[in-house]
């Protein structure tokens, strides 16, 4: 079965609700445009209704209580795209098991049987035997592939060359069916293209794989550092760096891009009771438009300690952000329009879980269309 193309934007969107159905909402245009990196994580653990600090169902419990149904999940929010799935995030004792499981039960409903669709699995050559193992069976599945993921710190390896090619050829597979993504991870202002492109140098095998993905996040772990009821405008670094690895004339092999999206690149896992700000992330061009807004559920000593939910920061950035030039207007995106109908009244204020949605839609169509310019432009000069 003839491999179908990875598209110029591989995001990478972590296994939950809010992540999945932003790109389940695209529109058909906007999915064209790219190829999902799906990282599993642990999903936070269930709490108690009347206490958030206490935890009726531990999150090894709930993701195994929900793994049967994954393959179905993964039908609805990703239809016919080619995918790539990545384990490294679960827990050791079951990351292997849960791997065979998500990849079998994907076939089960008819994930694998057509030709345009394709599962890739992601592992690193630090991997676990028996998660590769998985990742080499169901990659010799109609030749479909799989991804090696080359994270930042794995270039202190003075080997790192040799392990890749020891990888390839122990697992029986062909290079030119594997895809390379190198994870930068932390993406700082201080690091620089030509940085990058020394490291990526090191790699041969980038010159001869399947695809070359180049990845890593610069929007912060949280926003305790911005100031409350102000908007902060974050440059997107990851982008801009991209950009200059890309235009380097010492790589003859020029990376797909990758993104976080509005996330943070390491995931850090749940705190249960932490509080959550009323805030909304917004992707322009070139930065992230941060409206900050205060906790949740606060408690306001100027009233005698009564809680206050604060859900109406929500309704008031809204319609503070479609006054901005940077607005995209609601025909956009799916996140745009829920952008405009919550700022068009002054009831449904929406939840953290929905507003990370509509900002990611948003991110991941603009920056699909950002990347059909910015080739489009290259082609032209």
């Amino acid at each position: 079965m003839k491999m179908t193309p990875i598209k110029p934007y591989v995001p990478i969107l972590r296994w939950r609700p809010a992540e999945m159905l932003a790109f389940e909402r695209l529109s058909p245009e906007g999915r064209e445009l790219l190829t999902p990196f799906i990282e599993f994580i642990m999903p936070p653990p269930k709490t108690d209704k009347d206490d958030r600090r206490k935890i009726v169902e531990d999150e090894k419990s709930k993701f195994l209580r929900q793994l049967p149904d994954v393959g179905k999940r993964l039908l609805k929010y990703c239809g016919r795209s080619t995918v790539f799935l990545d384990v490294h995030l679960l827990d050791g004792d079951i990351r292997a098991s849960s791997f065979e499981n998500i990849l079998s039960a994907a076939t089960e409903v008819d994930l694998f049987s057509i030709p345009v669709v394709h599962i890739i699995p992601v592992v690193g050559t630090d991997a676990d035997m028996a998660t590769r193992k998985v990742a080499v069976k169901y990659a010799k599945i109609d030749g479909r592939g799989m991804c090696i993921r080359i994270d930042n710190s794995h270039f202190k390896d003075e080997n790192l060359t040799t392990h890749i090619d020891a990888f390839v050829n122990d697992s029986g597979l062909d290079i030119k069916n594997v895809d390379i993504v190198v994870d930068l991870q932390t993406v700082a202002e201080t690091v620089t293209a030509a940085s990058v492109v020394e490291k990526i140098s090191r790699l041969p095998q980038i010159k001869v794989c399947r695809s070359f993905i180049l990845t890593g996040g610069s929007f912060p772990r949280d926003l305790s550092e911005l100031e409350v009821f102000n908007v902060h405008a974050l440059p997107r670094t990851d982008w801009k760096l991209w950009q200059g690895v890309f235009q380097s004339d010492k790589l003859t092999r020029k990376p797909l891009f990758s993104d976080y999206t509005i996330q943070h690149p390491i995931f850090y896992g749940y705190i249960p009771g932490a509080s959550v700000s009323a805030s909304i992330r917004y992707t322009d061009e070139e930065q992230w438009q941060v409206f900050r807004g205060r906790a949740l559920n606060y408690l306001d000593k100027k009233n005698g300690g009564k809680r206050i939910s604060g859900y109406d920061q929500y309704i008031a950035h809204a319609k503070e952000l479609v006054k901005q030039p940077y607005y995209k207007q609601a025909g956009y995106s799916y996140g745009d329009s829920e952008i405009n109908r919550i700022a068009s009244q002054d009831e449904k204020t929406g939840n953290p879980q929905m507003w990370l949605n509509i900002g990611i839609n948003h991110h991941l169509t603009l920056v699909a269309r950002q990347l059909a310019d910015f080739h489009e432009k290259i082609k032209q000069s």
